[in-house]
């Protein structure tokens, strides 16, 4: 009915002209001919039917057509790409060519769709080289800082501090360099799965890595650090399918969550048997997560209570961890009681029940 209506409204110029023309023949032939007006009312209802089976006509294929409009422009809002037959796609690359340009209104506006169409491609292409060029740059950045960070941890292992400065120091110089290491992955992110190299690795050593980076911030805020040892038994040298690099950069943004909510107590790591996957805990002592905040911590940029807490929180380590993880195969959770500290944990393809990549 909407479209019907919309062509009615189209053809109000011609059905007035036309109403306006059998009046005046009316008029004007009943001034003259007064006994033949029967005659003329006959004739102007048989123009009148003739008229309007022609107005119904073309109302149907001006609706079929208008549907199919929409039909494109719902298609093109949410693809960027035209949707028609095949009839009517020859059509439009007819009207691309210059063939039948002026065929009818509808032509028109299909030719207008292609353009849009073509604009709208030549726009996704301008941005995507421009997302291109922030990428280089971000990436460039990131490399270049890492020079004058080198050179200041030379400088202070060289200077005369005292310890307590000295260590702090050292601790705010690590998290620029965490910080910078951050914007890398995170630039990275898109193209990881050509730069994986899935081998098996000892679950022991990489957790050691990665523990031995948080040193100072472990001493500077007093915690302790329950890792069993591998020579006593207790934790067993698991061997652990995964990617070295992307794996330890993981662990170093989890442990660096755990560092920075806990204030007293200490973290601890334990690792066992799942089926076809080792499972490795991370636990802390710490505020802990609200209830409410919990199922969202994985998400880009939620910081959520604790981060409104932590000005400097970005809500984007959690989110890479989520990222990485998924194409590693490895699995995270998180349990947390507020104020009673958080526990995650991984679930890690083990490498002697997994296919070798």
């Amino acid at each position: 009915m909407r479209l019907w209506l919309r062509y009615l409204k189209e053809k109000r110029l011609i059905l007035l002209l036309y109403a306006l023309t059998v009046f005046f023949f009316v008029a004007v032939g009943s001034l003259y001919h007064i006994e033949n007006l029967e005659k003329l009312l006959y004739a102007a209802l048989l123009t009148s039917t003739v008229w309007g089976l022609a107005l119904l006509g073309e109302g149907f294929r001006y609706v079929q057509k208008s549907r199919q409009l929409e039909r494109a422009f719902h298609h093109f809002e949410h693809c960027g790409e035209l949707l028609f037959d095949e009839s009517e796609e020859k059509r439009i690359q007819d009207l691309e060519a210059g063939i039948e340009a002026a065929e009818s209104f509808h032509g028109a506006q299909r030719m207008f769709l292609s353009l849009v169409c073509q604009s709208h491609r030549e726009e996704q292409r301008l941005w995507e080289a421009k997302a291109a060029e922030r990428a280089d740059y971000y990436m460039m950045w990131t490399h270049q800082i890492k020079t004058p960070i080198s050179a200041i941890r030379l400088l202070l292992d060289k200077s005369e501090l005292q310890d307590r400065d000295a260590f702090l120091l050292k601790e705010e110089l690590f998290r620029i360099e965490q910080y910078a290491e951050m914007v890398l992955t995170f630039q990275r992110l898109e193209s990881i799965s050509s730069d994986l190299v899935l081998e098996s690795h000892d679950l022991y050593a990489l957790v050691k890595q990665a523990v031995r980076k948080y040193a100072l911030s472990f001493i500077n805020k007093s915690l302790s650090l329950e890792l069993p040892s591998s020579e006593s038994g207790d934790f067993i040298p698991w061997q652990i399918l995964t990617d070295e690099k992307w794996f330890v950069f993981c662990l170093e943004q989890l442990l660096s969550n755990s560092i920075k909510y806990t204030n007293r107590g200490g973290i601890s790591v334990n690792a066992w048997a799942e089926g076809e996957r080792v499972m490795l805990s991370i636990e802390d002592t710490g505020i802990g997560i609200r209830a409410e905040d919990l199922p969202r911590i994985f998400e880009k940029g939620f910081t959520g209570y604790n981060g409104r807490l932590d000005k400097k929180s970005t809500g984007i380590g959690l989110y890479l961890c989520r990222q990485v993880f998924t194409h590693l195969n490895v699995t995270i959770r998180a349990e947390s009681q507020e104020g009673q500290g958080t526990r995650i944990i991984l679930g890690i393809p083990n490498a002697e029940k997994s296919p070798r990549p």
